[in-house]
């Protein structure tokens, strides 16, 4: 053991990855607590009725600011990577405002169409009229989120962690915790109106510190400065888009197999089911905090090892990453597993009857977690279209399992449903790594 510790001491590369890891891993548990604390309070401060109206709408507006940001998240992490290892600041600056230029306008209008149509949707889409000034409340929420995304990949592709990981997952949260608490809110529509204003506020912030961090640095060297012309420092404006078309697909048909449950159940069951669905599976993604917290450091290196054609690094960090994911997350798991009536309590008497749900969910997301960064592996080696592949196929039997298992089983079947593809999704991926670049992260133990 002595010997291992020694190695990875001695190896820079994973010894940086380690660091970072346990950095980003402390600033991650910070954010996972923070989300649990946000849903805690929902939970507990509006009940399971009004609770099951905000986790509904917060289902749809995360789902549409997906498809309003057209798959450049995960190319502007790939490009920006490569850019700020070569210290192109004036690239990642380009990158980013030409996601921008695209995105936001699609973001803008899909808010004033949810705004508008809440009537029919709330009515006739999930036969739950109270909703309907909470869809109008959270609408401006696809905007802020669509800005405070992109702008934390852009931090992320920078390695600047520290801005990345609050700019996604805490200081809206944060903001509207304190709201809730200060202005005893109760009810679903306020809790959208405030939600939606912190997200304006964070993306204000954060933009302003993702400007301020790149003019303290520089710009970068202007020697290779051909904007948007080297498809491999400064991409083209044809390679962003062929990267972000495939990645669009993706990350729809992922964000399908994470919101389809919520929604469909939204549309077939009580408000109350949603609830405790939303709640189970706000818990159980505690568990993924920490392949986030590890996706957070490695993937700008996946993309910079293979820009750099040194596969050996790709394969060394991606398999030191899944060990690092595996011991961090079995206690996690288990306790989950072990003790779901005790999380479950924490928000409110009427969800310890869906502790099951929890325990499904869990090893649904453990198998994210011990399968590694697979999807990254994919998408930042240039293999979006496997990914796709993969993704669209998930997509395609999350829908078709939870119609089918949620209207024999309600919302069990829901559970069972999203953690059936999730394990699918992941599984697959673990192939297609395999398949094109012959390793298997299962395989951990592996010599590196």
């Amino acid at each position: 053991m002595k010997d291992k510790i020694k190695n990875v001491i001695a190896n820079s590369e994973h010894r940086n990855t380690a660091i970072n890891a346990f950095i980003a891993l402390f600033i991650r548990v910070l954010g996972a607590g923070m989300a649990f604390i946000f849903n805690l309070l929902v939970a507990r401060h509006l009940g399971a009725e009004q609770s099951g109206y905000f986790f509904l709408a917060f289902a749809l507006v995360m789902f549409l600011s997906a498809f309003c940001r057209i798959g450049f998240e995960n190319t502007i992490l790939r490009f920006s990577g490569i850019a700020a290892k070569q210290q192109q600041g004036k690239s990642i600056t380009a990158i980013l405002h030409y996601a921008f230029k695209y995105t936001l306008p699609l973001a803008a209008l899909m808010s004033v169409l949810l705004y508008l149509m809440a009537e029919p949707l709330a009515v006739y889409g999930f036969s739950k009229p109270e909703m309907i000034t909470t869809l109008e409340a959270i609408a401006p929420a696809i905007f802020g989120i669509s800005i405070v995304t992109l702008l934390a990949m852009s931090l992320q592709a920078q390695q600047r962690l520290t801005a990345s990981i609050p700019c996604q997952n805490i200081v809206h949260l944060v903001l509207t915790s304190v709201a809730i608490l200060v202005f005893s809110i109760s009810t679903a529509t306020e809790v959208s109106v405030v939600f939606s204003i912190a997200l304006i506020v964070s993306s204000i912030i954060f933009y302003t510190i993702w400007s301020k961090g790149l003019n303290q640095q520089g710009q970068g060297s202007t020697k290779n400065n051909q904007l948007l012309d080297n498809k491999e420092l400064l991409p083209n404006t044809k390679a962003l888009w062929t990267s972000a078309q495939s990645n669009w697909l993706i990350t729809m048909m992922g964000q399908t197999v994470q919101w389809i449950g919520p929604l469909i159940a939204g549309m077939w069951l009580l408000a109350e089911d949603v609830a405790y669905l939303s709640v189970a599976m706000r818990i159980a993604m505690l568990t993924s905090f920490i392949l986030m917290a590890i996706n957070l450091v490695v993937a700008p290196k996946f993309a910079a090892f293979h820009a750099s054609k040194d596969m050996q690094g790709l394969r060394s960090t991606a398999l030191f990453s899944v060990r690092l994911l595996i011991l961090s997350a079995v206690p996690i798991v288990s306790f989950m597993f072990i003790f779901p009536e005790f999380l479950m309590e924490l928000f409110g008497e009427d969800f310890v009857s869906a502790a099951g749900l929890l325990q499904i969910l869990v090893l649904g997301q453990f198998i994210n977690v011990v399968t590694g960064s697979v999807g990254y592996l994919l998408t930042m080696s240039g293999h979006e279209r496997d990914m796709r592949n993969i993704t669209l196929v998930a997509g395609i039997m999350a829908v078709v399992l939870t119609l089918l298992l949620t209207k024999s089983y309600g919302v069990t079947g829901c559970a069972i449903a999203t953690a059936t593809s999730l394990a699918f999704q992941n599984l697959a991926a673990v192939y297609f790594v395999k398949k094109r670049l012959g390793f298997n992260t299962l395989l951990f133990w592996q010599k590196i």
